[in-house]
């Protein structure tokens, strides 16, 4: 499995900018999607608000995105895995197997208490992540209005200027 931080392909090439070319793209399919009619589809996710994605065609906060990205794919990953590591204790005759079977049974109690506050951990997370994914859809839709009301104003003014 590979890394998240890691990217699928390195270019080591000067000459590219894969940047630019993914901004290139992400505009061509919105010129696409607009000429066809297609809108962008939001399916419900019962009761958990889903990462919007990054507003299309519109100026953002690339940090707020990358962080609520990240923020949607970490929430649930918290690591409580079964992992016992060796024990040179085990090796020894007889007292070996009964010192490994006391390990393995510890563990897993421990494992039981742990998995419970993982458990409410992982919910909490839910609801933050949610609330956070909601938090940018609000803004987003408030940044929309308020470049509306400004070119209103604007309009406004030009129309009631004296002519000079």
């Amino acid at each position: 499995m590979r890394d998240e931080k890691e990217p699928f392909v390195e270019i080591h090439d000067p000459e590219i900018n894969v940047d630019q070319i993914m901004a290139e793209i992400r505009e061509r399919i919105r010129q696409r999607r607009q000429a066809i009619g297609t809108a962008r589809q939001d399916f419900p996710t019962f009761g958990a608000a889903a990462y919007p994605g990054e507003p299309e065609g519109e100026d953002y906060d690339a940090d707020l995105y990358h962080h609520l990205k990240r923020a949607n794919r970490l929430y649930a990953d918290l690591g409580v895995e079964p992992v016992l590591a060796p024990s040179p204790l085990t090796r020894v005759p007889v007292l070996g197997p009964l010192w490994a079977k006391v390990r393995r049974e510890a563990h897993s109690l421990v494992l039981f208490y742990l998995s419970r506050l993982a458990q409410k951990q992982l919910a909490i997370n839910r609801h933050l992540v949610s609330t956070l994914n909601r938090v940018a859809v609000q803004l987003q839709e408030q940044q929309r209005q308020i470049r509306a009301l400004q070119a209103e104003i604007e309009a406004l003014r030009r129309r009631h200027e004296p002519l000079g």
